[in-house]
């Protein structure tokens, strides 16, 4: 590039000339550099504004000075050049409006280059970014060389390569520096300086940038047309569009600081909220902070306005669902302030994103939940947890009462009967379907809630879901007086005394089978429930029972009487019912005969201690999970310790993590090779505003049983019998049925008394996925009762046509449970057709000692005929099954697979493909194969009927869409 640049002449003058285009202009001429004494002179307005040494990004520093006159120029010429002195810096910059032909040219000859040398600010612009040339429309944007030169600072530009500079990559560039944007969070934070690259300045990156403290100030600060100019350039549908339009308003109105969260008010009020009268009005204060300049008017500025609103709530949305909440939280705060002053309350209700919205849809959900039908409430429940700040611990657990709420009124729909036929028939249905009430109700009453509709709703609920448990509590305790009176045998029942002859020595049997016996002192079954969702992310549990009749289940156990520790625990570790403690357990419990001689060991809470902070355990449980041949019981004792010692359990959570040792515990049973069997002792009642009765004529043993004597009330019951243990064997108390009644202090919790939560004792059988079950092991797939899930049509059909609010005094079969469908493609990797001729032979499954399984037994408050089975059987029945099942390559040999398959599917909804197999009487070594087909037998034209979840092991049935998709 040559130094002569010509410029037009015009009749104005030569321009002033600006620091950044001075030291751009030395920048680009490094002879200047060499040290030599030299003087530079630049025609230009005789004017300086700017330091008077000047320092380029190269190191090179030069002084400025002004020459008006010929007599100035030969003064700065000469005072610089024969300077007694070197003068420091060597180079001088004359700034002159003189001509080459007013100079001495022995004078001029002195100078750099023997001449003065013109300026044009886009000729430096290029050499500043090494450009090969400029854009035609960047040369249009008169105000841009000087501010580009200007911005450069001692920093440079960084170089284009001898690239074309475009007009967008320099005012892009040029914005970013000015005004410190970037696409960067840290740079926006605060971080390192921001970068200054050509990519688009987007609505984030302004909407970040007017969080930075002091951004908005620079646009502001910038003079005139460079302002001007970037504040138009942001406007343009390219960079900012919308949102750049209002920015810019913003900012010379002195508002540009609140842009996020007067964009998130700006939602509300152009997009979430229906136009009535007073949203106008909100809408015209909201406007008028634009200032006397909007940059439009009437439908236009709606448009511009609700453009804004959208990308300002998304941004806002990104940092709340990212957790920066630095920064979000500010701008909600600001947002909720400027709702007021806009007088925006109705619209901010229906924002997604405020907490006044939030809050309105928790008043839905309460109404919805005292009059809506099932799809209102489903509705609401959806609503709350869309809602940007669901996220929150406490609005999580908010949320989650809401869904508990929603359950039980679907239970209630369901007119759950209340006849219990037997204390086996009561313990089960306290496990499938009351544990689940017990969690729901507990939950629900933990936290109630600070909103006075939502709050009514819950009383509303739990009052008769109080009332219905202590209906089906009464019915339990007849049945168990009889019981216990009678010393009738418990049959197919589990019990605490049986439990290591039925459940434990069948696993020890096998060879090379290890037992890890985690017994969670005073787990209910509603405890058990919660603890099984979460362990069935890593874990698949099993019914150990062998050789049971029936559709395979989690287990419970029957307590020992009264329902104590000191009773039921030592009953279970020795195998016999009887009245002991740790150190009976200690001994007792290695010397059953169920471990065939191989080593046992109980380990109770003062045995967990380790013996330095590395440790989880103490050396001697250590070595016992360790050693290779010893089977291991662990008391864990923090439910207990909770009951025993709190006033209030909190929102009623249970997690793996908060029950102290058992996350430890089971990574060494995966470790270690162990069968987990996961039970407790016996189970509790919470605190929820009980009563105290006084012990008229007895004593007390316990918060929920005495010793007999005196009337009995209608909260109490009388026990006998040889399963009564307190005091001594065959002995007779009285215990509580009531939930909210007790003897002695208040405690966050009881126990001792005959109700079903105190009686029944869960028990999961665990093993890691994938491993080898024990012989007759079945496993289990999804527990829930139907009414749980959100997403179940039934509970629509439950509530049609009745008052959900009414209290269900009628006994009805229990509903299947529907599933929605997701966009899973059921696919599973190395799948092989059930019935292809050249089928791989895998290796034989190991014969499971008790006989083939036995169809779903029908529960007895169900009718005599199995809805699964007759809905398989009608699915078979039609044309569309028929032509399927001629699709698939080889026809089942055994006719009565596939209709196994199948009602076990709808009877469970969601099964392991392993569970399933076992189900249908096909070896589970092929059960991914099964799958497979089953998926190609049920998937017609497109439709997921038959989904595989993304873990690659489990089935989930949508039984809405088997019935719509072959017209059942």
């Amino acid at each position: 590039m040559s130094d002569t640049v010509t410029t037009t002449p015009t009749t104005v003058g030569p321009a002033r000339l600006s620091a950044g285009t001075v030291r751009q202009y030395l920048a680009a001429r490094s002879r200047l550099g060499d040290g030599t004494v030299r003087v530079l002179l630049l025609r230009a307005a005789p004017s300086w504004d700017g330091t008077a040494v000047q320092r380029t990004a190269g190191g090179l520093q030069a002084r400025v000075g002004v020459a008006p006159s010929v007599l100035a120029v030969h003064e700065q010429i000469l005072g610089h050049l024969d300077a007694a002195t070197p003068p420091d810096p060597k180079v001088l910059v004359v700034l002159t409006d003189r001509e080459d032909t007013d100079l001495d040219p022995g004078l001029l000859a002195r100078v750099y280059g023997g001449r003065i040398r013109s300026v044009d600010n886009w000729e430096v612009v290029q050499e500043a970014f090494d450009a090969r040339g400029l854009d035609g429309r960047l040369r249009g944007e008169t105000w841009a060389a000087e501010a580009l030169l200007d911005a450069a600072a001692t920093r440079g530009w960084p170089s284009l390569g001898k690239g074309l500079l475009s007009r967008d990559e320099a005012l892009t560039r040029l914005a970013r520096r000015r005004l410190r944007l970037s696409r960067h969070d840290k740079d926006a934070l605060g971080g390192p300086a921001a970068h200054d690259d050509g990519e688009r300045i987007d609505p984030v990156a302004l909407f970040r940038w007017t969080q930075i403290p002091g951004g908005p100030d620079l646009l502001r600060d910038l003079r005139g047309p460079e302002r001007a100019g970037l504040a138009r350039f942001l406007t343009e549908p390219e960079q900012g569009g919308s949102t750049g339009k209002i920015v810019t308003a913003l900012v010379d109105a002195e508002h540009g600081a609140d842009a996020a969260a007067y964009a998130v008010v700006c939602a509300a009020l152009w997009g979430h909220a229906e136009a009535d009268h007073d949203l106008y009005r909100a809408r015209g204060r909201a406007e008028r902070w634009l200032g006397d300049q909007p940059p439009a008017q009437g439908d236009e500025l709606d448009r511009i306005l609700t453009s804004f609103g959208h990308n300002g709530e998304a941004y806002v949305r990104g940092l709340v669902d990212r957790g920066e909440h630095r920064l979000a939280d500010p701008v909600l705060s600001r947002a909720a302030q400027l709702v007021a002053q806009f007088g925006a309350q109705t619209a901010a209700a229906a924002s997604p994103l405020l907490a006044a919205g939030l809050d309105a849809r928790f008043t839905a959900a309460g109404r919805a939940l005292t009059d809506g039908g099932a799809d209102t409430v489903t509705a609401a429940v959806t609503a709350l947890a869309e809602h940007a700040l669901a996220a929150d611990g406490a609005t999580r657990a908010r949320i989650e009462r809401v869904r508990m709420a929603a359950r039980l009124r679907r239970w209630l729909a369901s007119r759950p009967g209340a006849d219990i036929t037997s204390v086996a028939d009561g313990t089960a249905r306290q496990i499938r379907e009351l544990g689940w009430v017990d969690r729901a109700l507990e939950h629900l009453e933990a936290g109630g809630d600070a909103d006075d509709v939502l709050a009514d709703a819950y009383s509303r609920i739990g009052e008769q879901v109080r009332a219905k448990r202590r209906e089906l509590d009464r019915a339990f305790s007849e049945r168990l007086a009889v019981w216990t009176a009678d010393g009738t045998a418990p049959g197919a029942m589990l019990t605490v005394e049986s439990f290591l002859d039925r459940v434990v020595a069948p696993v020890v049997a096998c060879p090379g089978r290890r037992v890890l016996l985690l017994l969670v002192d005073g787990m209910s079954a509603a405890i058990a429930a919660e603890l099984g969702e979460e362990l069935h992310g890593h874990w698949s549990e099993f019914d150990p029972l062998q050789n049971a009749a029936g559709a395979p289940a989690r287990r419970a156990v029957a307590a020992a009487l009264p329902t104590l520790t000191t009773v039921s625990r030592t009953s279970l570790f020795a195998g016999t019912l009887m009245k002991g403690d740790q150190s009976d357990e200690k001994r007792l419990f290695p010397q059953h005969p169920c471990w065939n001689g191989a080593p046992a060991a109980v380990f109770h809470k003062d045995d967990l201690r380790g013996p330095d902070t590395g440790s989880p355990f103490s050396t001697a449980l250590t070595e016992a999970l360790a050693d290779e041949h010893t089977h291991v019981a662990v008391v864990l004792n923090t439910v207990d310790d909770r009951l025993a010692k709190e006033q209030k359990l909190g929102d009623g959570t249970w997690e793996t993590k908060e029950i102290g040792g058992l996350e430890p515990l089971l990574r060494a049973a995966r470790a270690n090779d162990m069968t987990v069997l996961l039970t407790s002792d016996h189970g509790h009642v919470v605190e929820r505003r009980s009563s105290k009765l006084d012990a008229v004529g007895g004593t007390i043993g316990s918060a929920r049983h005495r010793t007999p004597g005196g009337p009995v009330a209608p909260a109490e019951i009388e026990l006998s019998g040889p399963r009564v243990v307190w005091p001594e064997p065959g002995s007779q108390i009285v215990a509580l049925r009531d939930h909210d009644i007790r003897y002695t202090a208040l405690k966050a919790g009881y126990h001792g008394g005959a109700t079903l939560a105190e009686f029944t004792i869960p028990l999961l059988a665990l093993l890691p996925f994938g491993a080898q079950p024990p012989t007759g092991w079945r496993e289990l797939g999804d527990l829930a009762p139907s009414w749980w899930a959100e997403d179940t049509e039934e509970g629509a059909e439950m509530e049609t046509g009745a008052d959900a609010g009414a209290m269900p005094d009628t006994s009805v079969a229990r509903p299947r449970r529907k599933q929605t469908m997701k966009a899973t493609p059921p696919v599973v990797e190395g799948a092989i057709s059930l019935f292809d001729e050249e089928e791989v032979v895998l290796p034989a499954p190991q014969e499971p000692a008790s006989p083939a399984v036995e169809p779903a037994a029908v529960p007895a408050s169900a009718p005599a005929e199995d809805p699964a089975a007759a809905l398989v059987e009608r699915l078979m029945a039609t044309e569309l099954y028929q032509a399927q099942l001629d699709l698939l390559a080889r026809k089942p040999r055994d006719k009565a697979v596939l209709p196994k398959a199948l009602a076990a599917l709808v009877e469970a909804g969601t099964l392991p493909m392993t569970a399933l197999a076992e189900r249908a009487g096909h070896p589970a070594t092929r059960a991914p194969g099964f799958a497979a087909t089953l998926a190609q037998l049920l998937n017609y034209d497109g439709a997921q009927i038959l989904e595989i979840l993304p873990d690659n092991r489990t089935l989930r049935l949508h039984r809405a869409q088997l019935i719509e998709q072959f017209g059942l």
